[in-house]
């Protein structure tokens, strides 16, 4: 048998192995290419059986058409007559910088660095340091909760205090709604409020994944999550909440169990566990992601998004080789954000579940 026909005995196999499966043959994969010395190859390097369509318009007739200034194989689309390469429309779309750049920007990014010590280690400017991480973030927040939602479930939000930080300095259309907060005054008690704050709805679906999303200011409401959880939520789920009522009327309106729990508007004869049920695990969560936010030295408001979305990639990449996952993921088609849409992003209080659309 030749190493042809081996190699494409073992790709007829691939097609039976799902998703968690296929990442952790890949990890291997990479581990035996870096033991050997190779490097292992990024997402950019694809050939022309890897590109199915042209991304503008979808044709499968292109052609390969030279390569770009760092290599990367261009295709000519016979159709439309537009060039692509395998970045096209991703968040690594039109840089000027190698991949080896980026995949030690992102190494640096993983590891928590400040954008100072990121730009210092790759070479980049501070700017451009911060466009990057907000390219790679939002790329990521894609489909942070669009997704089904079934099994045991432990619902519950948490507030971060609404912050304008980086709309103040050389702004000429920005103008702070509010007086600022002064320590000791009686706007400092207004920031206690949760009318003052962006909430973050946090889902766990046990034994599956993390999700959230900063849907509004204050409080959620019925009909918002109604919004929020439409033709997601499966029949047979087990949802474990507190008390509070938007909660209740609304899991009301569903076919899915609704255990209450001792929290929120709950009372003295409510348990905080029962058996099995219980919302320690949602309540983890939030204290694991102020954590997180404590080492950017406080995050605007309007990239909260942004953040809540790196946060839960390394919450449901645990044991996984993150940095070759972040690489696949940031060149994902359709992902692509220009540092002037980052710098027009909407700023509170009018917070959305996606603060822009990518182009």
């Amino acid at each position: 048998m030749t190493k042809k026909n081996k190699v494409e005995d073992v790709a007829k196999l691939l097609n039976h192995l799902n998703i968690k499966s296929l990442e952790a043959l890949t990890n291997e994969v990479y581990r035996l290419l870096a033991e050997q010395g190779a490097k292992p190859s990024f997402s950019s390097e694809f050939d022309k059986t890897s590109m199915a369509a042209c991304v503008h318009c979808g044709s499968d007739h292109f052609v390969k058409n030279g390569k770009d200034g760092n290599g990367n194989t261009r295709y000519l689309c016979r159709k439309c007559g537009k060039t692509f390469t395998a970045l096209t429309n991703t968040a690594l779309s039109r840089t000027r910088k190698s991949i080896d750049v980026w995949k030690l920007y992102v190494e640096n990014l993983l590891e928590g660095r400040t954008l100072t010590e990121c730009a210092k280690r790759c070479g980049i400017s501070l700017p451009t340091a911060h466009v990057w991480r907000h390219k790679i973030l939002n790329a990521l927040s894609e489909e942070s909760f669009d997704h089904e939602y079934s099994g045991l479930l432990e619902m519950d939000e948490m507030f971060v205090r609404i912050s304008y930080k980086g709309n103040h300095t050389k702004s000429k259309n920005f103008v702070m709604p509010r007086e600022a907060h002064k320590r000791g005054s009686d706007s400092a008690d207004a920031a206690h409020s949760n009318h003052s704050k962006a909430s973050v709805l946090c889902v766990v679906e046990r034994g599956k994944r993390y999700s959230a999303i900063v849907p509004c200011r204050g409080v959620v409401s019925q009909p918002l999550l109604e919004k929020l959880f439409k033709d997601k939520l499966s029949d047979d789920s087990i949802v474990m909440t507190d008390g509070y009522y938007a909660y209740k009327n609304y899991l009301s309106t569903t076919n899915a169990q609704h255990i209450v729990l001792k929290g929120f508007g709950g009372n003295a004869h409510q348990a905080r566990v029962i058996g099995p049920y219980h919302i320690n695990n949602v309540n983890a969560m939030h204290h694991r992601f102020r954590d997180f936010l404590r080492k950017y030295n406080g995050v605007s408001t309007k990239f909260l998004s942004n953040y809540l979305a790196l946060f839960l990639w390394q919450e449901n990449h645990r044991n996984t080789d993150k940095k070759e996952l972040l690489c696949d993921a940031i060149s994902t088609t359709g992902t692509y954000v220009s540092a002037g849409q980052l710098r027009h992003f909407a700023p509170a209080p009018d917070l959305a579940p996606r603060p822009v659309s990518a182009a």
